[in-house]
Protein backbone atom coordinates (compact mmCIF):
# COMPACT_ATOMS: atom_id res chain seq x y z
CA UNK A 1 0.00 0.00 0.00
CA UNK A 2 1.05 3.70 -0.60
CA UNK A 3 0.18 6.97 0.49
CA UNK A 4 -3.31 7.34 -0.37
CA UNK A 5 -4.31 3.72 1.37
CA UNK A 6 -2.38 4.66 4.54
CA UNK A 7 -3.13 8.32 5.13
CA UNK A 8 -6.76 8.92 4.15
CA UNK A 9 -8.50 9.37 7.44
CA UNK A 10 -12.40 10.22 8.39
CA UNK A 11 -13.98 13.70 9.32
CA UNK A 12 -12.52 14.37 12.59
CA UNK A 13 -14.62 15.11 15.76
CA UNK A 14 -16.20 18.08 16.13
CA UNK A 15 -14.11 20.20 19.05
CA UNK A 16 -14.15 23.80 20.25
CA UNK A 17 -10.71 24.80 19.27
CA UNK A 18 -9.97 27.34 16.65
CA UNK A 19 -6.66 28.68 15.44
CA UNK A 20 -6.41 32.34 13.64
CA UNK A 21 -4.10 34.76 12.78
CA UNK A 22 -2.38 37.02 9.40
CA UNK A 23 -0.24 35.74 6.91
CA UNK A 24 2.26 38.46 5.36
CA UNK A 25 5.20 38.92 3.15
CA UNK A 26 8.44 38.76 5.02
CA UNK A 27 10.44 41.49 2.89
CA UNK A 28 7.03 43.79 2.62
CA UNK A 29 4.96 43.66 5.39
CA UNK A 30 2.44 43.69 2.94
CA UNK A 31 -0.83 41.17 3.62
CA UNK A 32 -0.67 37.88 0.99
CA UNK A 33 -4.32 36.78 -0.17
CA UNK A 34 -5.37 33.57 -1.30
CA UNK A 35 -2.85 31.70 0.66
CA UNK A 36 -3.82 27.98 1.55
CA UNK A 37 -3.31 27.21 4.99
CA UNK A 38 -4.14 23.54 6.04
CA UNK A 39 -3.46 20.68 8.70
CA UNK A 40 -1.53 18.26 6.52
CA UNK A 41 -2.83 14.65 5.91
CA UNK A 42 -6.26 16.24 6.41
CA UNK A 43 -9.43 18.28 4.97
CA UNK A 44 -9.12 20.82 7.18
CA UNK A 45 -8.34 24.16 5.86
CA UNK A 46 -9.03 27.50 4.91
CA UNK A 47 -7.40 30.06 2.45
CA UNK A 48 -7.04 33.92 3.68
CA UNK A 49 -8.57 36.89 2.33
CA UNK A 50 -8.02 40.38 1.51
CA UNK A 51 -6.56 41.27 4.73
CA UNK A 52 -4.31 38.19 4.86
CA UNK A 53 -7.04 36.76 7.47
CA UNK A 54 -7.29 33.45 8.29
CA UNK A 55 -9.51 30.97 10.42
CA UNK A 56 -10.14 27.59 11.21
CA UNK A 57 -12.97 26.78 13.57
CA UNK A 58 -13.80 23.06 15.15
CA UNK A 59 -10.45 21.51 15.47
CA UNK A 60 -10.80 18.39 17.36
CA UNK A 61 -7.57 17.70 20.06
CA UNK A 62 -4.58 16.12 18.57
CA UNK A 63 -0.77 16.78 17.10
CA UNK A 64 -0.98 18.63 13.90
CA UNK A 65 1.29 19.71 11.00
CA UNK A 66 -0.13 23.25 9.91
CA UNK A 67 0.89 23.91 6.38
CA UNK A 68 0.93 27.49 4.85
CA UNK A 69 1.85 27.70 0.55
CA UNK A 70 1.55 29.95 -2.01
CA UNK A 71 3.30 29.79 -5.06
CA UNK A 72 6.22 31.80 -5.62
CA UNK A 73 7.10 31.81 -1.48
CA UNK A 74 8.84 28.95 0.27
CA UNK A 75 6.19 27.17 2.51
CA UNK A 76 5.96 26.90 5.71
CA UNK A 77 5.26 24.32 8.50
CA UNK A 78 4.28 24.82 12.57
CA UNK A 79 3.99 21.25 14.65
CA UNK A 80 0.66 22.23 17.45
CA UNK A 81 -0.70 20.07 19.48
CA UNK A 82 -4.33 21.05 20.05
CA UNK A 83 -6.45 21.09 23.18
CA UNK A 84 -9.97 21.30 24.35
CA UNK A 85 -11.39 24.72 23.90
CA UNK A 86 -8.04 26.35 22.86
CA UNK A 87 -7.81 29.35 21.09
CA UNK A 88 -4.33 29.78 18.82
CA UNK A 89 -3.26 33.08 17.36
CA UNK A 90 -0.48 32.38 14.97
CA UNK A 91 0.73 35.32 12.41
CA UNK A 92 2.53 33.80 10.11
CA UNK A 93 6.10 35.32 7.29
CA UNK A 94 6.85 33.98 3.99
CA UNK A 95 9.68 34.10 2.55
CA UNK A 96 9.60 34.81 -1.56
CA UNK A 97 11.50 32.15 -3.03
CA UNK A 98 14.58 33.38 -4.55
CA UNK A 99 15.00 32.27 -8.75
CA UNK A 100 17.79 30.34 -9.05
CA UNK A 101 19.47 28.43 -12.08
CA UNK A 102 18.74 24.65 -11.68
CA UNK A 103 20.76 22.18 -12.74
CA UNK A 104 19.72 20.46 -16.24
CA UNK A 105 16.99 17.83 -15.24
CA UNK A 106 14.73 15.73 -17.40
CA UNK A 107 11.13 17.95 -18.09
CA UNK A 108 9.64 17.75 -21.62
CA UNK A 109 6.61 15.53 -21.13
CA UNK A 110 7.58 14.58 -24.81
CA UNK A 111 10.64 13.16 -24.05
CA UNK A 112 10.75 9.33 -24.06
CA UNK A 113 13.04 9.19 -20.96
CA UNK A 114 10.87 11.55 -18.77
CA UNK A 115 7.89 9.36 -19.72
CA UNK A 116 10.11 6.12 -18.76
CA UNK A 117 10.39 8.09 -15.22
CA UNK A 118 7.75 8.65 -15.14
CA UNK A 119 5.76 5.61 -15.43
CA UNK A 120 8.50 4.43 -12.66
CA UNK A 121 7.71 7.85 -10.51
CA UNK A 122 3.95 6.76 -10.52
CA UNK A 123 4.15 2.72 -9.66
CA UNK A 124 6.64 3.82 -6.45
CA UNK A 125 4.75 6.47 -5.33
CA UNK A 126 0.97 5.49 -5.87
CA UNK A 127 1.01 1.95 -5.64
CA UNK A 128 -0.64 -1.68 -6.63
CA UNK A 129 -3.80 -2.12 -5.00
CA UNK A 130 -7.70 -0.97 -6.26
CA UNK A 131 -7.56 2.74 -4.61
CA UNK A 132 -3.79 3.59 -5.92
CA UNK A 133 -5.03 2.48 -9.26
CA UNK A 134 -7.62 4.54 -9.19
CA UNK A 135 -5.59 7.92 -8.78
CA UNK A 136 -4.68 10.17 -11.32
CA UNK A 137 -2.26 12.55 -11.58
CA UNK A 138 -3.71 15.34 -13.18
CA UNK A 139 -0.91 17.70 -13.46
CA UNK A 140 1.89 15.19 -14.36
CA UNK A 141 3.98 18.07 -16.56
CA UNK A 142 4.70 19.81 -13.35
CA UNK A 143 7.29 16.95 -12.84
CA UNK A 144 10.69 16.72 -13.41
CA UNK A 145 13.14 13.73 -13.08
CA UNK A 146 16.94 13.12 -12.13
CA UNK A 147 18.97 10.03 -12.58
CA UNK A 148 22.28 9.32 -10.47
CA UNK A 149 23.30 5.72 -11.08
CA UNK A 150 20.51 3.46 -10.13
CA UNK A 151 18.53 6.42 -8.21
CA UNK A 152 16.01 8.19 -9.68
CA UNK A 153 15.13 11.53 -7.87
CA UNK A 154 11.46 13.66 -8.59
CA UNK A 155 10.60 17.26 -7.90
CA UNK A 156 7.72 19.09 -8.69
CA UNK A 157 7.96 22.88 -9.09
CA UNK A 158 3.94 23.01 -7.63
CA UNK A 159 1.82 20.71 -5.76
CA UNK A 160 0.94 17.58 -7.45
CA UNK A 161 -2.98 16.80 -8.29
CA UNK A 162 -4.24 13.76 -8.09
CA UNK A 163 -7.50 12.18 -8.17
CA UNK A 164 -9.31 9.36 -6.22
CA UNK A 165 -12.48 8.77 -7.57
CA UNK A 166 -12.65 5.43 -6.19
CA UNK A 167 -12.29 7.47 -2.68
CA UNK A 168 -14.26 10.42 -3.90
CA UNK A 169 -11.00 13.16 -3.20
CA UNK A 170 -8.81 15.50 -4.45
CA UNK A 171 -5.42 15.16 -3.22
CA UNK A 172 -2.90 18.15 -3.09
CA UNK A 173 0.10 16.90 -2.69
CA UNK A 174 3.47 19.17 -1.71
CA UNK A 175 6.14 16.64 -2.76
CA UNK A 176 9.30 17.49 -0.34
CA UNK A 177 11.71 14.21 -1.45
CA UNK A 178 11.25 11.12 -3.68
CA UNK A 179 14.35 8.79 -4.31
CA UNK A 180 13.91 4.92 -5.42
CA UNK A 181 16.60 2.49 -6.80
CA UNK A 182 13.66 0.25 -8.01
CA UNK A 183 13.86 2.13 -11.21
CA UNK A 184 13.97 -1.62 -13.88
CA UNK A 185 11.15 -1.91 -15.83
CA UNK A 186 11.29 -5.33 -17.70
CA UNK A 187 7.63 -4.66 -19.46
CA UNK A 188 5.80 -1.54 -19.84
CA UNK A 189 3.80 -0.47 -16.90
CA UNK A 190 0.64 0.16 -18.43
CA UNK A 191 0.92 -3.67 -19.50
CA UNK A 192 -1.09 -6.23 -17.66
CA UNK A 193 2.06 -7.57 -16.23
CA UNK A 194 5.00 -5.65 -14.86
CA UNK A 195 8.12 -6.87 -13.41
CA UNK A 196 10.48 -4.90 -11.46
CA UNK A 197 14.45 -5.47 -10.68
CA UNK A 198 14.11 -7.16 -7.50
CA UNK A 199 17.22 -7.01 -5.23
CA UNK A 200 18.14 -6.79 -1.34
CA UNK A 201 18.88 -3.43 -1.33
CA UNK A 202 16.22 -1.82 -3.23
CA UNK A 203 14.07 0.93 -1.68
CA UNK A 204 12.21 3.79 -2.39
CA UNK A 205 11.26 6.89 0.01
CA UNK A 206 9.44 9.97 -0.14
CA UNK A 207 8.14 12.55 2.29
CA UNK A 208 5.68 15.57 1.52
CA UNK A 209 2.78 17.30 3.26
CA UNK A 210 -1.21 16.29 1.20
CA UNK A 211 -4.87 18.42 1.64
CA UNK A 212 -7.65 16.29 0.86
CA UNK A 213 -10.80 17.81 -0.50
CA UNK A 214 -14.15 15.56 -1.26
CA UNK A 215 -15.55 15.08 -4.08
CA UNK A 216 -19.01 16.01 -4.73
CA UNK A 217 -20.91 12.91 -5.24
CA UNK A 218 -23.25 12.44 -8.43
CA UNK A 219 -25.30 10.37 -6.24
CA UNK A 220 -26.58 8.94 -2.74
CA UNK A 221 -25.48 5.28 -4.05
CA UNK A 222 -21.75 6.82 -4.73
CA UNK A 223 -22.19 8.77 -1.77
CA UNK A 224 -22.38 5.19 0.10
CA UNK A 225 -19.82 3.52 -1.86
CA UNK A 226 -17.16 6.81 -1.43
CA UNK A 227 -17.71 5.78 2.79
CA UNK A 228 -17.48 1.86 2.18
CA UNK A 229 -14.29 2.31 0.18
CA UNK A 230 -12.92 4.80 2.66
CA UNK A 231 -13.67 2.49 5.54
CA UNK A 232 -12.23 -0.23 3.46
CA UNK A 233 -8.96 1.63 2.81
CA UNK A 234 -8.66 2.78 6.67
CA UNK A 235 -8.85 -0.71 7.66
CA UNK A 236 -5.15 -2.16 8.15
CA UNK A 237 -3.75 1.46 7.43
CA UNK A 238 -1.05 2.25 9.16
CA UNK A 239 -2.96 5.28 10.58
CA UNK A 240 -5.97 2.21 12.05
CA UNK A 241 -2.85 0.36 13.26
CA UNK A 242 -1.15 3.39 15.48
CA UNK A 243 -5.03 3.91 16.81
CA UNK A 244 -4.93 0.79 17.96
CA UNK A 245 -1.86 0.89 19.74
CA UNK A 246 -3.09 4.26 21.61
CA UNK A 247 -5.97 2.49 22.38
CA UNK A 248 -3.88 0.10 24.06
CA UNK A 249 -2.08 1.86 25.97
CA UNK A 250 -5.02 3.34 27.62
CA UNK A 251 -6.05 -0.21 28.18
CA UNK A 252 -2.58 -1.29 29.96
CA UNK A 253 -2.01 2.24 31.65
CA UNK A 254 -4.22 4.24 34.15
CA UNK A 255 -2.50 7.35 33.72
CA UNK A 256 -2.23 9.65 36.52
CA UNK A 257 0.31 12.41 35.58
CA UNK A 258 3.83 11.26 34.98
CA UNK A 259 3.15 8.34 36.97
CA UNK A 260 1.54 5.68 34.93
CA UNK A 261 0.07 2.33 36.84
CA UNK A 262 0.03 -0.65 35.11
CA UNK A 263 -3.14 -2.16 35.28
CA UNK A 264 -3.19 -5.30 37.74
CA UNK A 265 -5.36 -7.81 34.73
CA UNK A 266 -3.19 -6.49 31.81
CA UNK A 267 -1.63 -10.15 31.50
CA UNK A 268 -5.31 -11.73 31.85
CA UNK A 269 -6.46 -8.71 28.46
CA UNK A 270 -3.16 -9.46 26.84
CA UNK A 271 -3.61 -11.64 23.57
CA UNK A 272 -7.28 -12.33 24.54
CA UNK A 273 -10.27 -11.05 22.71
CA UNK A 274 -10.44 -7.97 24.86
CA UNK A 275 -7.02 -7.29 23.50
CA UNK A 276 -7.52 -3.95 21.41
CA UNK A 277 -4.98 -5.50 19.01
CA UNK A 278 -6.72 -8.73 18.23
CA UNK A 279 -10.24 -7.25 18.37
CA UNK A 280 -9.21 -4.71 15.38
CA UNK A 281 -7.71 -7.95 13.42
CA UNK A 282 -3.65 -7.40 13.72
CA UNK A 283 -1.31 -9.47 14.90
CA UNK A 284 2.40 -7.70 15.76
CA UNK A 285 5.82 -9.68 15.88
CA UNK A 286 8.59 -7.83 16.87
CA UNK A 287 12.30 -8.50 15.51
CA UNK A 288 13.97 -11.17 18.23
CA UNK A 289 17.80 -10.49 17.28
CA UNK A 290 17.93 -13.48 19.73
CA UNK A 291 16.57 -16.61 17.60
CA UNK A 292 17.49 -18.10 14.70
CA UNK A 293 15.30 -19.01 11.92
CA UNK A 294 11.77 -17.63 12.65
CA UNK A 295 12.95 -14.20 13.86
CA UNK A 296 9.92 -12.71 15.19
CA UNK A 297 8.22 -13.46 18.12
CA UNK A 298 4.67 -12.45 18.77
CA UNK A 299 3.94 -9.36 20.47
CA UNK A 300 2.30 -10.15 24.25
CA UNK A 301 1.89 -7.93 26.94
CA UNK A 302 4.90 -5.37 26.14
CA UNK A 303 2.39 -2.45 24.58
CA UNK A 304 5.69 -0.64 22.70
CA UNK A 305 3.92 2.73 23.06
CA UNK A 306 4.81 5.48 25.97
CA UNK A 307 3.72 8.74 27.15
CA UNK A 308 5.13 11.22 25.37
CA UNK A 309 5.65 15.28 26.46
CA UNK A 310 1.93 15.78 26.25
CA UNK A 311 -1.35 13.92 26.80
CA UNK A 312 -2.18 14.05 23.17
CA UNK A 313 0.91 12.43 21.95
CA UNK A 314 2.55 9.25 22.60
CA UNK A 315 6.04 7.33 21.80
CA UNK A 316 6.65 4.36 19.82
CA UNK A 317 9.69 2.49 19.91
CA UNK A 318 11.24 -0.97 19.44
CA UNK A 319 14.60 -2.09 17.54
CA UNK A 320 15.15 -3.75 14.39
CA UNK A 321 11.74 -4.48 12.13
CA UNK A 322 8.43 -4.74 13.34
CA UNK A 323 5.96 -7.30 11.03
CA UNK A 324 2.31 -6.56 11.50
CA UNK A 325 -0.18 -9.00 10.12
CA UNK A 326 -4.14 -7.41 9.25
CA UNK A 327 -6.03 -10.77 9.95
CA UNK A 328 -9.23 -9.26 8.56
CA UNK A 329 -8.68 -9.12 4.63
CA UNK A 330 -6.32 -10.66 2.23
CA UNK A 331 -3.53 -9.59 -0.64
CA UNK A 332 -5.11 -7.65 -3.51
CA UNK A 333 -4.25 -9.27 -6.84
CA UNK A 334 -2.81 -6.51 -8.43
CA UNK A 335 -0.70 -6.15 -5.50
CA UNK A 336 0.80 -9.78 -5.63
CA UNK A 337 0.71 -9.42 -9.66
CA UNK A 338 3.32 -6.12 -8.83
CA UNK A 339 5.24 -8.00 -5.84
CA UNK A 340 6.12 -11.39 -7.50
CA UNK A 341 3.09 -12.99 -5.08
CA UNK A 342 0.53 -13.69 -8.25
CA UNK A 343 2.35 -17.37 -8.52
CA UNK A 344 1.99 -18.57 -4.72
CA UNK A 345 -1.07 -19.12 -2.66
CA UNK A 346 -3.39 -16.31 -1.93
CA UNK A 347 -2.80 -15.42 1.80
CA UNK A 348 -6.34 -14.62 3.98
CA UNK A 349 -3.84 -11.56 5.47
CA UNK A 350 -1.80 -8.42 4.86
CA UNK A 351 1.83 -8.62 5.86
CA UNK A 352 4.22 -4.81 6.52
CA UNK A 353 7.02 -4.46 8.18
CA UNK A 354 7.50 -1.57 10.03
CA UNK A 355 10.99 0.26 10.17
CA UNK A 356 12.01 2.93 12.42
CA UNK A 357 14.12 6.11 11.48
CA UNK A 358 15.53 6.76 14.53
CA UNK A 359 14.80 5.75 18.14
CA UNK A 360 11.31 6.90 18.61
CA UNK A 361 8.60 8.08 16.59
CA UNK A 362 5.92 10.61 18.59
CA UNK A 363 1.90 10.11 17.27
CA UNK A 364 -1.07 11.16 18.23
CA UNK A 365 -4.72 9.28 19.50
CA UNK A 366 -6.01 9.92 16.17
CA UNK A 367 -2.84 7.81 14.34
CA UNK A 368 -0.84 10.69 12.66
Amino acid sequence: MRLFILLLGFALATGQSRIDGQIIDKETGEPLIGVNVFFSKTSIGTTTDKDGLYTINYISNGRYELVVSMIGYTIEKKSLNIFASEKINLDIELTPEAIKMKEILVTNKSNKQWKKDYKVFKNQFLGHSKNSQSCKITNEYVLSFKRKGKILTAIAKTPLKIENKRLGYLVTYYLDEFATNNTFLRYDVDSFFTFFYISSTKFTRYSGESFFTEMEPQSEKQKQRWIRNRRTAYNGSLRHFLTTMGERFDWRYNMKGNRPQERMDWLLISGSKYDPLVKEGFEVYPADEYRKGNNYRELLNDSLVWVAKNDNELMISFKNKLMVRYMEEGEELNYRINTFESYSKPKIFQTSYLKLGKESVVFDKNGR
